[in-house]
Parts: C-alpha cells; sequence; structure tokens
C-alpha cells in the first residue's frame, strides 16, 4: 500500500533508528530494503548540509512534545541532485509499555519552491494556489471503511481524525460518496487505478481524487487515495482568463529565445497590433523596432538583459512604439519566468504614461516659473539686502587702500634711514625723522581701525555669498527625483531668501530639531512651499501694528518630520478658511497675491504622501503644521 503512494513514507523509532520507508524513497535514494534499519545519524547523510541541524532540533522538539511536526529540507537524490522536501512527522503509540514510533510522509516540493514569485501577479496567484493546495490521503478497506486518513483529509471531510477508522465512508461523506463509490468499486473490481477523477461537494468545493489498489502480499485488501482540493486553483485559473480580457494593463509573454508567446487585450490596444500579428514575432521588435532615435539595440533591450541574466526590473520606464509610429511612454514591470534554475520566459506589465509624463514636464515647469515669479517680487529686497553690504565693502576697501599706501611711506623712510646712507646720519636726526613719520602716518590709528575694516569686509562678503548661494538653490530647477535632504537648511536658505519681505513686519524665530532625520523629498518643491507659508505670515501681520513674530519648528514624530509656521498676525475668518487651498483663492490686494500659494503647498505635501493643516484664531494668529515621512511616500502597485 505504501509503495503506491506517489509520496515519501518513513518509520523511525523514538531513538530515531529508520526501521521502514516506503518504495518511492528507495528509489529516489538509490539505496536497498536491506539496508534497514539505519541510525538517525546515518539516514540524515542523505539530507543537505545546510539543512541537517533543523532536521535534529525538529526530532528534538518532536520527542520533547510528542507532537506532530512540520518542516523543510533537501534531500539528495540517487544522482546526486538535492530536491526540496516538505517534510510531516506524527507520533505512533505501539504496545502498552508506552514505546511508540514517528510516522513521517515527504512530499516533494522543490518545483514550488523554485517557482518564479515575480511574474505577472495573477499567474503568480494561480501557481501560489496550486502548490499551496491541501493534499489529503487515506487507506479504505474492502467494505469501503475508512482505515485511516491524515490531517489534511480530516479537514476536507470537516470531521475530526479519530472519527474516521471504522466508519462506512458513505456516512462520513453521505454528499459525495455517490460520486466516490463508482471509481472506487472499479478499483476493488479490477485491481487497476483510477487517476484524478473529479469530485464535487454541495458547497462548491472541487477535488481531484486518485484511487490505487493497496495489496498485502499479492492480495488486494483495499484502497489507497490521495485527494488534491483545485477548487481554488480552478478560480484562479478562471480569473486569470478574465484579466488577459479585463486588465487595464497591457500584458505580454515571451519565451526563452524572446518570442512573443501571449498578449492581452489591453496590450494590443495600447500598441495597435492584433494578437495573431504578434504571436511568434520577437517581442523587442513589436515593441521597440520602430523607435527611431530611441530604438534599443537588440543586445542592449530591457527585456533581452531580463531573458538572459534573470534580472528583475519594478516600475521602470522606457519607450514603445505603436504600430503606426508613435512613440508611448511607459512605466513597465518584467519578471522572469522560471522553471527549476532556467529562465524559460520573461512577463511584461506596462501602462502608457505619455500623457502623465508630459502633464509633469508641464508641472514642472510652471514651478519654475512660480519660482522666478516669487524671486521677481523679492529680487528688490534682494537687491539691497545685497547692496548693503557691498557699499561698506567698498568703503573699506578704499580705507584699506588709503591705509596701505600711508604704510607703505612709512616703511620707505624706515628703509632710508635704516639704510647704508641713514647710517651718515646722526642718531639724533634719524630718530627725528622716523617720529616724525609715525605721527603723519598716525600708527594708533591705523591699528585700532584696519583690523575692524577688514573684519566688516570679510562679514560683508559672506552674507553677500550667503544670499547668492540662497538664491542659486531656491531657483535651481528642479527634477521629479527624490533624495534625502536636510530640511533644516531648506528652511534657513528660505529665510534669507525672504529676510527683507519679511524683517520690516516680524522677526523671525527658528526652533529647529538638530536632531532631525533627512527627508526622502524633493527639496526645490519644499523650499517654494516654506517661501510661500513665510511670506503668508508676512502678510498677516496688521499694518501700523507692533512688530509681530514668525515661529518655524521643525520636530520628528514616529516615522515623520512635522513643520510647524505660526504667526501672530490678523488670524484666519472661519468663514472662509475652508477655501484657502483652493486655486487663485485669494484674501490679498489685486496684484500682491495670485491665489496659487496655497494650492501649490497642498499639492507638493500630498505628493510627498505628506499632510497640511491649518490652525487659526482671528486676532491671536494661524498656525500651518506640515507632516512629511521620513522614508518619502511609499509607491503605489502598478
Amino acid at each position: 500500500m505504501m509503495d503506491e503512494l506517489p509520496i515519501m513514507v518513513g518509520a523511525a523509532s523514538v531513538a530515531g533508528t529508520v526501521d521502514y520507508v516506503n518504495g518511492r524513497a528507495i528509489e529516489y535514494a538509490g539505496l536497498s530494503r536491506d539496508a534497514f534499519p539505519v541510525g538517525l545519524e546515518k539516514w540524515l547523510e542523505l539530507v543537505h548540509p545546510d539543512d541537517r541541524d533543523t532536521a535534529r532540533r525538529a526530532w528534538r522538539d518532536a520527542l520533547g512534545t510528542a507532537d506532530p511536526v512540520q518542516f523543510e529540507l533537501r534531500i539528495r537524490r540517487a544522482d546526486g541532485v538535492y530536491r526540496w522536501f516538505r517534510c510531516r512527522a506524527v507520533p505512533r503509540a505501539e504496545g502498552d509499555d508506552g514505546t511508540g514510533r514517528w510516522l513521517a510522509t515527504f512530499a516533494d516540493i522543490d518545483d514550488q519552491k523554485t517557482a518564479q514569485h515575480d511574474a505577472d501577479e495573477m499567474t503568480a496567484l494561480l501557481d501560489a494556489v496550486q502548490a499551496g493546495a491541501p493534499i489529503g490521503w487515506g487507506f479504505g478497506d474492502l467494505d469501503c471503511r475508512y482505515v485511516r486518513v491524515n490531517q489534511q483529509l480530516a479537514a476536507i471531510n470537516n470531521r475530526p481524525r479519530e472519527d474516521h477508522p471504522g466508519r462506512l465512508i458513505a456516512d462520513v461523506i453521505p454528499d459525495r460518496w455517490p460520486q466516490v463509490e463508482p471509481a472506487y468499486r472499479r478499483v476493488l473490481e479490477t485491481g487497476e487505478p483510477v487517476t484524478e477523477h473529479p469530485v464535487n461537494a454541495p458547497t462548491g468545493e472541487r477535488w481531484l481524487v486518485s484511487y490505487y489498489p493497496v495489496r498485502v502480499a499479492g492480495e488486494l485488501t483495499g484502497v489507497g487515495f490521495v485527494i488534491m482540493d483545485v477548487t481554488a486553483a480552478l478560480a484562479a485559473e478562471a480569473f486569470r482568463a478574465a484579466v488577459m480580457d479585463h486588465m487595464a494593463e497591457g500584458l505580454c509573454t515571451m519565451d526563452e529565445h524572446g518570442l512573443v508567446t501571449s498578449v492581452n487585450l489591453a496590450a494590443t490596444r495600447l500598441l495597435g497590433w492584433t494578437e495573431k500579428e504578434v504571436l511568434g514575432r520577437s517581442l523587442h521588435e513589436v515593441l521597440h523596432a520602430t523607435a527611431g532615435a530611441n530604438a534599443h539595440a537588440a543586445a542592449d533591450c530591457p527585456l533581452t538583459r531580463i531573458r538572459s541574466a534573470g534580472e528583475q526590473v519594478d516600475n521602470a520606464e522606457d519607450r514603445y512604439v505603436h504600430r503606426d509610429g508613435a512613440a508611448i511612454d511607459v512605466a513597465y514591470s518584467a519578471s522572469p519566468m522560471r522553471v527549476g534554475e532556467s529562465v524559460a520566459g520573461v512577463v511584461v506589465v506596462f501602462r502608457d504614461v505619455t500623457e502623465q509624463k508630459d502633464r509633469q514636464r508641464r508641472e514642472l515647469e510652471g514651478r519654475h516659473d512660480q519660482k522666478l515669479e516669487a524671486l521677481g517680487r523679492l529680487s528688490a529686497g534682494l537687491a539691497h539686502e545685497i547692496n548693503t553690504p557691498i557699499q561698506f565693502v567698498g568703503d573699506n576697501t578704499r580705507f584699506l587702500a588709503e591705509a596701505y599706501q600711508t604704510m607703505l611711506e612709512l616703511l620707505l623712510v624706515y628703509r632710508d634711514i635704516l639704510g647704508p646712507q641713514g647710517g651718515q646720519l646722526p642718531w639724533e636726526e634719524r630718530k627725528k625723522r622716523a617720529e616724525d613719520a609715525e605721527e603723519k602716518a598716525d600708527i594708533e590709528y591705523l591699528a585700532e581701525e584696519v583690523p575692524g575694516a577688514v573684519e566688516q569686509s570679510l562679514e560683508g562678503i559672506d552674507r553677500v555669498a550667503s544670499l547668492v548661494r540662497a538664491m542659486k538653490a531656491f531657483s535651481y530647477k528642479d527634477t521629479k527625483e527624490h533624495s534625502y535632504a536636510d530640511i533644516n537648511e531648506g528652511i534657513r536658505t528660505t529665510v534669507i531668501v525672504a529676510r527683507n519681505e519679511v524683517k520690516y513686519v516680524a522677526d523671525v524665530v527658528l526652533d529647529l530639531d538638530e536632531q532631525l532625520p533627512d527627508v526622502l523629498c524633493n527639496l526645490g518643491d519644499l523650499n517654494q512651499v516654506f517661501l510661500n507659508l513665510l511670506v503668508n505670515a508676512a502678510d498677516a501681520m496688521p499694518e501700523g501694528g507692533e512688530r509681530g513674530k514668525i515661529t518655524v519648528t521643525t520636530r520628528v514624530e514616529g516615522t515623520s518630520v512635522v513643520i510647524s509656521f505660526a504667526d501672530n498676525g490678523t488670524g484666519i475668518p472661519e468663514d472662509i478658511r475652508k477655501a484657502i487651498f483652493d486655486p487663485f483663492f485669494t484674501t490679498k490686494e489685486v496684484g500682491k497675491g495670485t491665489g496659487q500659494g496655497l494650492a501649490l503647498a497642498l499639492a507638493v505635501c500630498e505628493k510627498h504622501g505628506g499632510t497640511i493643516e491649518v490652525q487659526s484664531e482671528l486676532g491671536v494668529g494661524t498656525e500651518f503644521i506640515l507632516t512629511l515621512p521620513i522614508a518619502g511616500k511609499r509607491s503605489s502597485a502598478a
């Protein structure tokens, strides 16, 4: 009976002596029945060295608890190749003295372990359902009574395992026995197996059952059966067929030679080809061959690299070509399809992002133009901020030039009276000439004023340089790429750029967390948001009132950073608070605001996976609170 099973079965004593394996195990390992019984360590020589400790630990744990155990390991085949098996061992008590044995089954899961997990989502789902479907097995006698079942079969029958032995199969599964009985009795009558016999349950489950004759000493003693639940697999196959017709993204598959093996309806619509026209053609040629200047050489085609190297690509961009020659910008993911260790093909899922990329380019240009517009508004103040230090740098430079000339004249007097010709003069006359020259040069004045002039000039140069750096950083034309950046530095840069806009109405207080981590973001976009909030806070200060205060704080909360812009200005009335983020909404007078600042701030925060909130009270002030994830916005599924 055991020899007819399509899985390996073994038995061992509590001490670990393996005293029985079935025919499938003998054939797989290339052993002889004469080799048994054998000690556990000897049997473990067939186990992969990296998995032996796992097997020993599982055995020790099983001995300690006497509970069933299940684990995975690799076992060497007769030809030296290791394959993965799922081992399930259960204790079995025997005799009145409490001695016992362990019965183990070994199911080959090597194909499941090496199956392609990154192929098309629907195909992967189907493979996972099929590979993980529960398999039940059991034995029945000549009277159609259960002799033994495993836990999986008991679960399929929705009855405890111990309720099966000795009971009529018809009593345990009355709803399915009419379907099972003909095949069962056929095995008893003919002694021949019946394989993949379909059985349906009234509740909708579907199984494939294989029946095998069980003989002892050549005499038929019963029937063994193996049951596989294919309900989920059949549903997944139907789902996969539906996906091929209704999936919004294009899907193509190619074989190991790069030839198209299947396309879904969306792919034919996006590319302009019919399924019949592309099947059997090179997928590279279908997607790229007429791309003109943007064409990939076959050797450089990403799909070729995936097929040859087994690489996987997620959310990449490329340019495909419509049948009429029009270029199509696409976002795609591609996964190799593996059979064993080799790549048997590639699955490509793509979507048309041409309009999206055009829109992104327009938005990028728009953001850059808005930055230049903001700098234009601030240009007069920036010019003043630069002109002031330049003026005193110029004045100090002229003073230092005059001081240099004076000191040079004094040095020439010293040189004259201390030189060879000066030695002919009396000492008193040389001393008097030196004193007269020092009095004319006013040494004490120069010693006091020159260091200050130098220091003041250097400070002015640093101030101008910091303004130039800030303007360059602020006006730089950003890309859509995100990278880790220092939010605090972005805020400091923005404060420098907006200083002249703010300094006459409010003091800016920076309360920045110096331990703030870098954030995955587009800092150029965030700088624009910071500028809008800072200028809005300055504009909110009442005219003719006391000097205001704008407080900018940063802090960490969990996996996010929180940035606050708080002012003690006039506040925002409640009736217009809900409209402040609408595009072109503004309460400022004509020519002073376009109503785009807060709309841009909201859009930028959402693109970063963050939020922006406003809290305001009339006569007290307003606070805008930005929350941004440190690790950036999570990518959504393609």
